[in-house]
């Protein structure tokens, strides 16, 4: 597959999931989307890279990390957003009204990251480039597609990331029940770099079909050939399937939560998705 390159200041780069059973979560999307994991050894205290594939040199396409969630913690799925200064990315954020969880810090001679919780208590990540820029590949089988946060407040959402990031939001027209916001260096909203969903706690929609999910977290939708056999795996494996696999204007995706909590997406690929 090709390597990725495009990393702008605000992009997603990297993707991460905080579980509180990585081997059984290594096992289950592994099975659904064919990753292979590489445990990094006890100095990174067994956090796994997911490698997807290869490159044109040979080399793993690494996408994404896996590690154990904190005690208490609920398992999810973690986006980081490029930050080339990190210090400054991550007193803008605290100043938009995030908490610190993890200040900012060396990640050995890959970079250097920090984690926060925005307004609502989603946790996100800021990642400052060195040895590795981000993930190696996008928008091919087994790689991220979009990132996109799931919210029961969008607006305050929606100024929170655009003050965080950067990038300009873009409310997308649709009828009054359906409000989502793009956010990328365009005000006109061409050349997205991810969105926002805002759902009912009540209405079913989205991850808040599941029981006892929170108020605001961050959903990756993941390429595979076929939606319809990945979910079918999935659901064998354990997992709810919230959306079943439907056609919509940017492909045939489906919504689920995994055995852990999880909430994640799949989209089928599109020929061309990752030139």
């Amino acid at each position: 597959m090709p390597r990725y390159e495009r990393f702008d200041a605000g992009d997603p780069c990297w993707v991460e999931l905080a579980t509180s059973d990585p081997r059984g979560s290594a096992s289950f999307y592994s099975a659904v989307l064919g990753w292979t994991l590489e445990d990094m050894g006890p100095e990174s205290g067994h956090y796994h890279l997911i490698e997807a594939g290869r490159l044109p040199d040979g080399g793993s396409a690494v996408v994404g990390g896996l590690g154990a969630a904190e005690s208490g913690q609920r398992a999810s799925w973690i986006v980081y957003f490029v930050a080339p200064d990190i210090e400054a990315a991550h007193a803008r954020a605290l100043g938009a009204g995030a908490s610190s969880l993890v200040e900012p810090s060396d990640v050995m001679e890959q970079g250097r990251m920090a984690l926060l919780a925005d307004r609502q208590g989603a946790t996100f990540g800021l990642w400052q480039p060195g040895g590795r820029r981000g993930f190696d590949a996008w928008g091919e089988p087994g790689t991220t597609a979009w990132f996109e946060l799931h919210t029961t407040e969008l607006d305050e959402a929606t100024e929170f990331y655009a003050a965080a990031t950067g990038f300009d939001p873009h409310p997308m027209a649709g009828p009054p029940e359906f409000r989502y916001t793009q956010f990328g260096p365009r005000p006109d909203g061409e050349d997205a770099r991810f969105g926002a969903f805002e759902e009912s706690a009540w209405s079913g929609t989205g991850t808040r079909g599941a029981a006892q999910r929170p108020d605001a977290e961050w959903v990756v939708y993941f390429v595979t050939p076929s939606v319809d056999e990945a979910t079918s795996r999935a659901r064998s494996l354990g997992a709810d399937v919230l959306g079943e696999p439907a056609d919509t204007p940017f492909g045939r995706m489906a919504n689920l939560v995994d055995p852990f909590g999880a909430g994640f997406c799949l989209v089928e690929a599109m020929e061309g998705a990752g030139e």
